[in-house]
């Protein structure tokens, strides 16, 4: 039969473009991880934003902050139960908070274009300085909800196990075997 054959271009070709995809999905992968990471680190910032300690605290924060700590006490016993490991939780938590974060700030790229030329610009922008409870509610429910979304949901796949090595079996001589044997 014919085989076909690469030439050594092709497979250069075809090496260099799955090396370049690796290289893109771990950017990707780099990029919402550390999209959640900032956007976690940014929570505490949000919370006590006037310096001020626990006076600091209004009521939907105290709540937020309790669902939090209910949410992650269950994310870290889902990671327990499906022998996620604690590395591969907290990533798997930084990038769904990642992604969300990206979303939201499509979302609010968007929003921004469309009024670009229109006369609602202004009002816009002025709704994003103000610190108004809906929008903290709203950032706070993403992060409550990429809680409770990362949370594993099977075990993680084992590694194949290296094929079992045959044993030697030795021959057996049956009795009418010995019998004829002279």
């Amino acid at each position: 039969m014919n085989e076909r054959r690469l030439s050594l271009a092709g497979k250069i070709d075809i090496g260099l473009v799955k090396g370049l995809g690796h290289l893109f999905a771990a950017l990707k992968n780099a990029a919402l991880w550390l999209a959640g990471l900032l956007s976690f680190i940014a929570l505490p910032t949000m919370t006590f934003e006037y310096a001020e300690g626990l006076a600091d605290i209004s009521w939907h924060e105290m709540g937020a902050t309790l669902l939090l700590g209910l949410l992650l006490w269950r994310h870290i016993r889902y990671c327990r139960f499906f022998d996620t490991g604690f590395w591969r939780g907290l990533s798997r938590l930084l990038m769904v908070q990642g992604v969300l974060s990206c979303t939201l700030l499509t979302f609010s790229g968007l929003t921004l274009g469309l009024l670009l030329n229109s006369r609602y610009l202004d009002g816009f922008l002025d709704y994003l300085r103000l610190d108004d409870p809906i929008s903290k509610l709203t950032t706070y429910a993403l992060v409550l909800f990429a809680v409770f979304v990362a949370a594993p949901t099977n075990k993680r796949p084992k590694a194949a196990a290296a094929p079992a090595q045959p044993l030697r079996i030795e021959p057996s001589v049956s009795a009418m075997a010995r019998e004829a044997q002279p």
